[in-house]
């Protein structure tokens, strides 16, 4: 496996971090910076206000601190490399998700294009693929459509737990590739959006309108949501689509580990299935996220190899 040139390397600086370890923890940081001042220049151009309420900044000042904190005392004072790895994991996933998702509606709300969903919906037609059809057939099914929204809803837990599932068995290399494989498919369906925005089948087909998402996503698309509330970020990138790059990074991130694999593999499958009809997508959101997704995988995977050479 790709990842596992760098489970265990002949140089370090530390007893637990690689080179290449810190190296990438010193990137993320700056990349997290790069978006911050970013959004700061998108808020004063669109005019838009951000609202932090105190209890808010406290709780994400407690968790950085604490983060960092439990990073800095198992580097320098009790060396744990997983303790080590799995606090800068979260602390920089944390910060990044949230420069990313303001990121997100910046860039809806400055984005004056018409949205392609009817496009959306003519290529899922031209397969033969009926949105509205599926979508009123599974709500006619009490048991698949609560077994749907579960898996959906698993992403997030999935997200968090996985690094515990890898770092018990010192895939530290698995860990950091999990993040950045996290980074650039988010940020590619941010930049995606921004070319191509699609308001979601939800909204396309008149149902489930009190979505947050779908709320959130119309009003800054017409121009009357003037204030993002970091409360209530949703998911608005529509195409392509996020859900379904996630499901399948979580099932990648589990490859070669008897019983985890298979049962993520399960599980997202479920989660990509549950993704048209409980996640609000056009099937055309699905193929555009699987591509973008796999052509990235495949992108790291032969940058991996040309740092092993």
């Amino acid at each position: 496996m790709v990842a596992r040139h760098f489970d265990i390397h002949p140089i370090s600086l530390t007893p637990m971090l690689t080179i290449r370890n810190i190296s990438e923890i010193h990137l993320a940081w700056w990349l997290i910076v790069t978006l911050v001042v970013i959004n700061t220049l998108g808020l004063i151009y669109t005019g838009i206000a951000l609202k932090v309420d105190a209890s808010h900044i406290s709780g994400m000042a407690i968790f950085m601190i604490f983060c960092l904190g439990m990073a800095w005392l198992y580097t320098t004072k009790r060396p744990e490399p997983r303790l080590t790895l799995l606090a800068l994991f979260s602390a920089q996933l944390f910060a990044y998700s949230l420069a990313a998702g303001i990121l997100s509606y910046l860039i809806a709300a400055a984005n004056g294009q018409p949205t392609i969903d009817a496009w959306l919906v003519a290529a899922d037609q031209a397969i033969g693929l009926d949105w509205l059809a599926m979508f009123r057939w599974e709500q006619e099914h009490a048991l698949l459509h609560a077994i749907l929204t579960l898996a959906y809803a698993s992403v997030l837990p999935q997200l968090i737990l996985m690094p515990f599932f890898l770092l018990t068995k010192r895939r530290f290399a698995r860990v950091r590739e999990m993040f950045w494989l996290y980074v650039a498919t988010s940020l590619g369906a941010i930049i995606v959006s921004a070319f191509f925005p699609a308001e979601g089948a939800f909204a396309t087909f008149k149902v489930s309108m009190q979505d947050p998402y779908v709320q959130e996503f119309l009003a800054l698309h017409n121009g009357s949501l003037r204030v993002i509330d970091m409360n209530k970020i949703q998911g608005i990138v529509q195409f392509p689509s996020f859900h379904l790059e996630l499901a399948v990074i979580l099932a990648y991130a589990a490859r070669g580990i008897p019983i985890l694999f298979p049962f993520l593999l399960a599980l997202n499958t479920l989660v990509i299935a549950a993704t048209p009809s409980i996640g609000g997508h056009h099937f055309a959101d699905l193929w555009g996220g699987a591509f973008l997704c796999l052509s990235i995988i495949t992108l790291v995977r032969w940058l991996d190899s040309r740092a092993v050479a």
